[in-house]
């Protein structure tokens, strides 16, 4: 007598629970070694990162530096010019030849007012 097609035997559902714990044996390995995979991403990125870090901390510390540099530069020149203006002029080079006129101007006024 042949058994019913959608009847199981006892060794069948052994067979399938073995095949369902296999399985599950599997994906749990399966599951750690991604898990393993996965940290060492995140701490390959974590590297990475703080490398980059690193990095812009010391390109931004030479962009101050040079800035820092120019403002400085820059700083002195204008010192320098505003020193400069802060003297004071030398006379015109016709001041010599307007004062000696002036002179004669008044000798003549002074001369002229007392003869």
């Amino acid at each position: 007598m042949a058994t019913p097609p959608h009847t199981t035997t006892t060794q069948g559902v052994d067979d399938a629970i073995a095949r369902v714990l296999e399985a599950e044996q599997t994906a749990r390995v399966a599951v750690g070694s991604c898990a393993e995979k996965a940290d060492a991403l995140r701490q390959a990125a974590r590297a990475r990162a703080h490398a980059i870090a690193e990095r812009a901390a010391e390109r931004a510390a030479a962009v101050h530096r040079s800035t820092d540099a120019s403002i400085r530069a820059r700083i002195d020149e204008l010192n320098r010019e505003r020193a400069a203006l802060q003297q004071p002029e030398g006379p015109a080079p016709d001041e010599p030849e307007r004062l000696a006129r002036a002179l004669d101007r008044l000798a003549e006024e002074l001369a002229g007012g007392s003869a």
